[in-house]
């Protein structure tokens, strides 16, 4: 089959981490990224195998670079597991000072804090990082420790807003597999005390190919279950750094099709809504903030829709109820995109969304319709650099600011030796 050129871009060399020239180009559906080192030797990556979705993901956007939104602090080199799926393999990373976390508060004043690193909780004076921070600091823990009441309450005094909790699904041969013991029931009763101090939480679950794929409905039952304080479900993939550098790779159309054929809602109406989005924000760019542009703009690494409960047992995608076709044949353009924005979503959901990302209460909440976000992250052979800049998340890890991607990437290939 003959391959096409789809364009040229910048990518990482695998022997110096520096930017070096490559190419994207197609084989029938296939997506791979081609590059030379500075040796000359070729690497051929696969980026994603349906090359619709791939257009679609990478389509033109008139802005280059992301407003910066979130950065993720590495605050801890210390963890209470040993997880196979961590992408933090080396415990030996520099600690943030709290002086380090008090000048990125005063030089990134709108940017949320996320504190993380091996696991966050492990650090003493983690209440006092959060109150430093505020109202603008989430926690990305694996959740052990919150299993205590007095933790989770003492967190949510110190001012504590946001939880990122890893949340693999719902048997222990999961957690044996990925995390390296029994974990539910202690996982379980932390979410108990986070949904007590009504603590707003993103479920993250990193997905394993013959792991547990089978555990998307379980995990989106058990969100709408908890949906008065469970914000969004984030899944991601495993990408092939740290512990787990010889994963088998999970494609975004993989990914969709998997959550698609679990809740048995059409891949073509969530493909619909994601389409409907883009189409908002290019309308109506002029009266959106940047910030709310660069989250739910498109994106190769990252994929956002939602989800309707109908019953007990079905589910449905608010792309069913948007007819793209009217909206753009249509001389009242902009009016069909509010109207279907409402018929799609409700009032109720709009304002949950307008008040949780203006870091408000959120004094109502939709509990039948909930937020899902597909991550699939890139490696040392298929990074697409352009694409990165599209990412409003950095990390600030031994005193260095990066994009986040982009930060676990080349300090995976350093310590593996690939460098």
């Amino acid at each position: 089959m003959t391959e096409e050129l789809l364009k040229y871009t910048k990518s990482l060399s695998p022997l110096s981490l520096q930017a070096i020239d490559a190419k994207i180009i197609s084989d029938g559906q296939n997506i791979y990224m081609v590059k030379k080192d500075e040796h000359g030797k070729e690497y051929k990556a696969l980026i994603e195998k349906d090359k619709n979705l791939y257009l679609l993901l990478t389509r033109s956007n008139s802005e280059s670079s992301a407003k910066m939104q979130t950065i993720h602090t590495y605050v801890s080199a210390k963890c209470n597991l040993n997880c196979q799926v961590c992408y933090e393999k080396y415990g030996n990373h520099t600690e943030i000072e709290r002086e380090e976390v008090n000048e990125l508060l005063e030089k990134y004043p709108d940017c949320k804090v996320v504190m993380m690193g091996m696991e966050p909780t492990c650090r003493e004076d983690i209440f006092e990082l959060i109150e430093m921070a505020g109202n603008r600091a989430s926690l990305n823990t694996n959740g052990i420790k919150l299993e205590s009441l007095e933790y989770v309450s003492k967190l949510k005094a110190h001012g504590l807003k946001n939880i990122f909790f890893s949340f693999n699904g719902l048997n222990d041969e999961i957690y044996r597999k990925m995390n390296g013991g029994n974990y539910l029931e202690t996982k379980l009763k932390a979410l108990e005390n986070i949904g007590r101090e009504k603590i707003d939480t993103l479920l993250s679950a990193t997905l394993a190919k013959n792991v547990n794929e089978d555990q998307i409905l379980p995990l989106v039952k058990f969100c709408f279950e908890h949906r008065s304080f469970i914000v969004e479900l984030r899944t991601r993939t495993l990408a092939p750094i740290g512990k787990h550098l010889n994963a088998e790779q999970i494609c975004m159309s993989e990914l969709i099709e998997l959550f698609a054929d679990a809740l048995h809602i059409g891949k073509t109406d969530i493909l619909r809504e994601f389409c409907f989005m883009q189409t908002f924000l290019e309308n109506f760019r002029w009266l959106l903030p940047k910030g709310f542009r660069d989250k739910f703009g498109s994106k190769l690494c990252s994929f956002v829709f939602n989800i309707k409960k109908e019953s007990e047992d079905k589910y449905s995608s608010p792309g069913s109820r948007i007819d793209l076709d009217r909206i753009n044949n249509s001389s009242f353009k902009s009016l069909y995109l509010f109207y279907y924005l409402i018929k799609a979503y409700g009032p109720l959901l709009l304002a949950e969304i307008a008040l949780y990302l203006l870091h408000l209460p959120r004094f109502v909440v939709q509990k039948k319709m909930l937020n899902i976000v597909l991550k699939c992250w890139p490696n040392l052979y298929n990074v697409d650099l352009a694409e990165m800049s599209k990412c409003p998340s950095a990390y600030y890890k031994n005193g260095e600011m990066e994009r986040f991607c982009l930060s676990n990437i080349k300090y995976s290939a350093i310590k593996e030796g690939l460098k």
